[in-house]
């Protein structure tokens, strides 16, 4: 867990495309540090406090600390703030990659689909890599950890596998959880057993599987262009 969020209830967002949405988002910042460097040449809407370079290295969380962060405060919801009626909600179970997580948040943001629903042994949102990988998406979206299968015992689930139905083939009902699971273990029993139907990604080559935020993501768009409109 991000050393801010672990310790005083905040999380470091690092970047200028992050931190541009961060600011124009909603959420409460406590500080945007800056080294001189790190914003050269850049129009800011706001004043950064600066730091050097070598103070920043210490605090930064990305491998290349691009010199521009802000310290944000860390928000969390119920499943009770999360709207069923919405036509696609996110499931996703063990997904243990941060990249991952954050690519999804990116694609689901992309589509409108805004409320996730995670395992607990999901990685945390407020991963540095997950942010990063959000590309600033994180402030649009709600997500809550906890038992799938209890959450979703009586909601229209559709769960990504193997073996399923062609997304492409089907017309879904709405509103609907798509239920995606991790590339090592796919989606386990228990969340499983919440899935009405399951469906799958047609190939032709000879590749084992699709990563995760990319089998997310086809699916996202094929249901997409299916939502019925008012």
């Amino acid at each position: 867990m991000p050393k801010y969020r672990q310790k005083y209830g905040q999380f470091m967002v690092e970047g200028r495309k992050n931190v541009l949405e961060v600011f124009h988002s909603g959420w409460r910042i406590v500080r945007i540090l800056a080294t001189l460097e790190g914003i050269q040449g850049l129009q800011l809407p706001f004043e950064p406090e600066f730091i050097s370079r070598q103070d920043y290295g210490k605090i930064s969380q990305m491998d290349t600390p691009p010199g521009l962060c802000a310290i944000v405060e860390a928000q969390e919801w119920t499943v009770d703030q999360i709207d069923f009626g919405q036509p696609v909600i996110l499931a996703l179970d063990g997904i243990s990659d941060p990249g991952n997580l954050g690519t999804i948040l990116r694609t689901a943001d992309w589509f409108g689909f805004r409320q996730v629903l995670l395992s607990d042994d999901c990685t945390d949102v407020y991963n540095a890599k997950c942010i990063a990988a959000s590309m600033g998406s994180f402030t649009r979206m709600k997500w809550v950890y906890g038992n799938l299968q209890e959450w979703l015992k009586d909601k229209q689930v559709l769960g990504c596998f193997m073996d399923g139905d062609d997304v492409g083939s089907i017309q879904p009902d709405y509103p609907l959880v798509m239920m995606v699971g991790s590339e090592a273990h796919g989606i386990r029993e228990g969340a499983a057993a919440a899935v009405g139907r399951r469906i799958s990604i047609p190939g032709a080559g000879k590749t084992e599987s699709l990563n995760a935020g990319v089998a997310a993501g086809i699916v996202m768009h094929s249901l997409f262009e299916r939502i019925k409109k008012p």
